[in-house]
């Protein structure tokens, strides 16, 4: 094998482990915890959200089980808990548009649907 390609081979390997770690960086800053969740600067929720709708089964949760898994809601009315998720996120940073909320809609003491809405909508 000529040098060339051992550079080459050399280089290519190093691209992949780069990506490897990368890839394992950003998905870490994409998994929802509580303290993330309860701790958020600015737009942080937007990148967790999907995290926790795709890993928590929100339907027939109560009031009080929503609470645990997210703390203290910025809104609430009689069939509705409102969380604040700041702007949309888009490849390259926040997306031109409405601040975003998540909204949990009860009936009968059960959720029946989580919904991103933009804030405008929910107040």
């Amino acid at each position: 094998m000529a040098k060339k390609d051992k550079l080459l081979l050399t280089f290519l390997g190093f691209l992949v482990v780069v990506a490897f770690i990368g890839g394992q960086i950003w998905n870490s800053n994409r998994n929802f915890t509580k303290e993330k969740w309860v701790e958020y600067q600015g737009n942080s929720r937007q990148f967790i959200v999907k995290n926790f709708l795709d890993r928590t089964i929100v339907e027939g949760l109560t009031e009080e089980e929503v609470i645990g898994y997210l703390g203290e809601a910025e809104g609430k009315t009689d069939q509705h808990l409102i969380y604040y998720l700041g702007k949309p996120k888009g490849f390259f940073g926040d997306q031109r548009g409405e601040e975003e909320a998540l909204v949990f809609t009860f009936q009968e003491g059960k959720v029946v649907s989580a919904t991103k809405m933009p804030l405008s909508s929910v107040e």
